[in-house]
């Protein structure tokens, strides 16, 4: 009970020790991130490559003074330290390029100020770096080259007196040589979370603090001496002379927003509620976001009124802002909203900052569609192979994204997607246009399946509650039995004999092993596996059928359908995925050295990771056909590995051809289904537009057979044929 309790509790909560940043409710410290991974692995054999989908950890938006169109964005996450940077925007914040300060974890930004309008500067993870070129390019400040950096400030009037915020609640240091040397100031203790200057007494500085007993504090020296004006509680931002004045001052704290109007000395709480982003003017208005809200409150006079506007907003965990040219700019926790003006709608305002954390890719290579979805930037959508990206809008209400089900349309063809999210399952019945959800609203669920031949059939992985399912597309879910108190489950479905699926969990942590079953998800019956972790399974369906299981030790596969495990050969370390659904091949995502490949059934390994050498994957799934893959990475959005990279040419196999004729085509009753190239059999199937597997029937090399398709109704079929390890289609138009 004790164990329960305190899983629950970091589950709901999660405070970084070294940058004091809460993590989102329901994200929690432990779904997807684990110690780092070991040294890098070498370069292996293909090369991954893209760009996109576009989010990312917002920390810090700053704007140069000189020129309001020119912002930078600064990304980082304590926990996943291998990525992060700097982007940069000449239009406002429309759109953004990398810079050379990536990758790298960055936790705050800010400009030199009026008095140094083309300098700004980073606190990294790492050191305090700054550009004197608007952002072009960066170097580290000769004073603090190696320390973690949590927070920055410039004086307004001096831009050689600079205040940095230390990590670990070590407080604030002073600068009063552009950075050369630092001093402590007798604020040693507390984490810095926001800065600014009075402008008519640039004697007078401000820094917001968290985990002290004040959210302000004030300095009258030019930052030599610090004394605390309130409010009471923890700092998350400030706002000093919103309007030129610099007696009025907005702060963000554990309560919401307070608003000073005789520098510190009483304070009002103007806009209650949870943020950690600082308010914003544009020079006329004031903007505070609140994630408790769901948006932010925007005042056209000076702050004695508030309205609330959510117009455009699905994700609201704020924690950064500016005023750009192109008006407001809020950052989150997945990416950057923009509004020209108060009472507008907000648009997603992140295109080109690839800091996407992704956690599960699918592709359907009939209409050449990718989907991507992962840590609060939306669901997003290529199509052509991810050199392009655009959101999915409506997309799922939830903007964390950990599952979409199917991965790919080698078992199923039809418009059915169905999206695993914080904040329950989303559904389309339009291949991912359009999302509704479909219950347990409000639960955490990190993975999903549906039957291939009824969508209306599907089973759901809740965080710490199991396995619910589902037999009428999502209008009422159960809970199996049989299953232990574990995190973050994955389901797969792998036929058995009789044609009836076997449902098959795994959990990432606390699980100690595979369960399945096979009434549907009723019941569950444990098969032990050893290890810690269990985050991901994969199935291969067929007359061959073979299971694998990603586990802090390496790739795990079955050779009875789940029933029983061994360890594979040369496989070792955490790996988050496995993807091992089409044919002899097997490829493991790894926790910081890419990807790993065995063309044997998992006997043996070798890296595949050229390009992505020292990047956690997430999800590995295939693109069009046994030759192309594509890779959810952690902080890195998604690439591609396309099949000559992958020395597998363009055949449809690795060791020759397979095809399939269907005659008469079109056919106004029975067709004759041919296949060739097989040495060993071949499945062939025919699935309905709906993608409802409607025959099957085993065939031998030049073997043909007869489908009579008795009472199927006029329209387009798939006809596909597979040996285990190359699959090949065809359609076919049935008139009646």
């Amino acid at each position: 009970m004790h164990t329960i309790a305190i899983l629950l509790s970091m589950l709901s909560m999660f405070t970084s020790p070294e940058t004091g940043c809460v993590l989102p409710v329901h994200d929690g410290p432990i779904q997807g991130f684990a110690v780092a991974g070991g040294p890098p692995a070498s370069s292996g054999y293909g090369e991954w490559t893209g760009s996109g989908p576009w989010g990312g950890n917002i920390k810090g938006l700053a704007t140069s003074p000189a020129d309001s169109t020119v912002v930078i964005a600064g990304c980082g996450f304590s926990m996943a330290s291998d990525a992060g940077g700097i982007w940069r925007s000449t239009d406002g914040g429309v759109t953004w390029t990398g810079s050379e300060l990536n990758p790298i974890q960055v936790n705050a930004v800010c400009s030199g100020g009026l008095s140094d309008p083309y300098t700004f500067y980073a606190g990294t993870r790492t050191g305090l770096y700054v550009s004197v070129d608007n952002g072009v390019s960066w170097s580290p400040v000769l004073g603090m080259p190696t320390q973690y950096v949590i927070g920055i400030g410039v004086n307004c009037y001096d831009p050689d007196i600079l205040i940095a915020g230390l990590s670990s609640g070590n407080g604030i240091r002073r600068s009063t040589d552009g950075g050369d040397t630092w001093q402590e100031v007798g604020l040693s203790q507390g984490y810095m979370k926001g800065f600014g200057c009075d402008p008519q007494h640039p004697d007078t500085m401000y820094v917001a603090m968290s985990g002290l007993d004040w959210s302000v504090y004030r300095s009258t020296d030019w930052g030599a001496t610090w004394s605390p004006v309130g409010p009471a509680g923890s700092g998350w931002g400030l706002l000093v002379a919103p309007f030129g004045s610099g007696e009025t001052i907005i702060a963000t704290t554990s309560d919401g927003f307070y608003m000073s109007t005789d520098s510190g000395t009483s304070w009002d709480l103007v806009v209650p509620g949870t943020s950690y982003a600082p308010a914003v003017s544009d020079g006329s208005n004031l903007y505070a976001p609140v994630i408790s809200d769901g948006g932010v409150y925007e005042s056209v006079d000076g702050g004695a009124t508030w309205d609330l506007n959510t117009w455009g907003i699905v994700a609201s965990y704020w924690q950064a802002g500016c005023a750009s040219s192109m008006g407001y700019l809020a950052g989150h926790y997945g990416g950057i909203y923009r509004t020209p003006a108060t009472g507008s709608c907000y648009t997603v305002s992140q295109e080109g900052v690839s800091n996407a954390f992704v956690h599960t890719v699918s592709y359907d290579s009939a209409d050449g569609v990718l989907l991507a979805g992962g840590e609060h930037h939306g669901l997003w959508r290529s199509l052509d192979d991810g050199q392009t990206w655009e959101i999915v809008d409506p997309g799922p209400a939830s903007w964390v994204i950990y599952d979409i089900a199917p991965e790919s349309d080698m078992q199923y063809t039809g418009p059915v997607r169905y999206a695993a999210t914080d904040d329950g399952v989303f559904r389309s019945d339009d291949s991912g246009d359009t999302w509704a959800q479909v219950g347990l609203s409000g639960t955490q669920v990190s993975s999903v399946a549906f039957d291939p031949e009824d969508p209306e059939r599907a089973w759901a992985g809740t965080a710490s509650s199991g396995i619910q399912y589902t037999t009428d597309g999502g209008a009422g879910w159960a809970p199996g039995s049989g299953l232990p108190f574990a995190l973050y489950p994955s389901i797969e479905l792998i036929d058995l004999p009789s044609g009836d699926l076997r449902v098959l969990a795994a959990f990432q942590q606390l699980g100690g092993g595979v369960y399945y079953s096979d009434d549907g998800g009723l019941t569950y019956s444990l098969s032990s596996v050893p290890g810690t972790y269990h985050p991901d399974l994969s199935a291969r369906m067929g007359p061959d059928p073979m299971a694998y299981l990603a586990t802090d030790g390496g790739v795990y596969r079955s050779w009875d359908r789940g029933a029983t495990w061994e360890a594979c050969p040369g496989s070792s370390g955490l790996m988050w995925t496995v993807q091992g659904s089409l044919n002899d091949n097997v490829f493991a995502g790894t926790n910081g050295n890419g990807v790993r490949w065995s063309p044997d059934l998992g006997d043996t390994w070798q890296p595949l990771n050229s390009g992505i050498e020292s990047r956690v994957v997430w999800d590995v799934v295939y693109g069009d056909g046994p030759t192309q893959l594509f890779a959810g990475l952690r902080g890195f959005g998604v690439v591609e590995l396309t099949d000559d990279q992958l020395g597998m040419g363009q055949e449809t196999g690795p060791t020759g051809g397979i095809a399939v004729s269907v005659y008469p085509n079109p056919s106004m009753g029975s067709v004759t289904l041919s296949v060739a190239g097989p040495e060993s059999g071949a499945s062939v199937s025919v699935y309905s537009s709906e993608g409802r597997l409607i025959y099957s029937s085993p065939a031998g090399d030049g073997e043909s057979l007869v489908w009579d398709p008795q009472d199927a109704p006029s329209g387009i079929y798939l006809v596909r044929a597979s040996d285990g390890s190359r699959t090949v289609s065809s359609k076919l138009v049935l008139i009646r």
